[in-house]
């Protein structure tokens, strides 16, 4: 067998995986450039890929977008998930969390919610509003359980976004930021 043969087995999968992640991070570069109409070309440039290797993970435009705003969705929990303080044994803990990673200017906070942002670019491809509707129900579930009255917690979550969106921009500077994110970690306390 040559060098250049694929193994297959397991590293054809992390392969098929790492080739999926990287076509993911270019496509999601580019959005961010040039909005929801980059080409499924340009992509695969970006990606050091052919088109038609493209084509192999994502059958079309609308597969792959869905895909970037399903990704975007899945970073967005694994990075609240990751401010949760485990010191915090007390209710509000996720809402806390959601509050830091919101105000904490990730750059995945910053492609869900800048208001030039993933969601406004690929605006309403098929899959994408049944997708969001599952992703909202998730997080309404997850606040629910967090044990904060639910009217005060939608307060603080879309407070949290409107944050988000505003962060970096000059309606937003960072001391208001801070201060804004002070006075909702506490409204985030039982």
């Amino acid at each position: 067998m040559s060098g250049t043969e694929p193994t297959g087995g397991r590293d054809g999968g992390r392969d098929k995986e790492r080739t999926r992640r990287g076509i993911l991070d270019a496509a999601s570069r580019l959005v961010a450039e040039q909005g929801g109409g980059v080409s499924l070309a340009d992509v695969a440039a970006a990606a050091g890929i052919s088109k038609s290797g493209l084509l192999h993970h994502f059958p079309g435009r609308d597969a792959l977008l869905l895909a970037l705003v399903e990704d975007a969705a899945e970073r967005l929990w694994t990075e609240v998930r990751a401010h949760v303080d485990l010191a915090e044994n007390r209710a509000g803990k996720l809402l806390r969390a959601y509050v830091r990673a919101l105000t904490d200017g990730g750059d995945t906070v910053a492609q869900v919610f800048a208001p030039t942002g993933l969601t406004a670019a690929v605006g309403r491809l098929p899959g994408i509003g049944e997708f969001m509707e599952r992703d909202a129900k998730s997080w309404r579930e997850a606040f629910a359980a967090d044990g904060i009255d639910p009217a005060r917690s939608i307060v603080v979550q879309h407070a949290a976004e409107g944050l988000a969106a505003s962060a970096g921009s000059p309606y937003l500077t960072a001391d208001e930021l801070a201060a804004a994110r002070a006075h909702l970690l506490e409204l985030a306390e039982p």
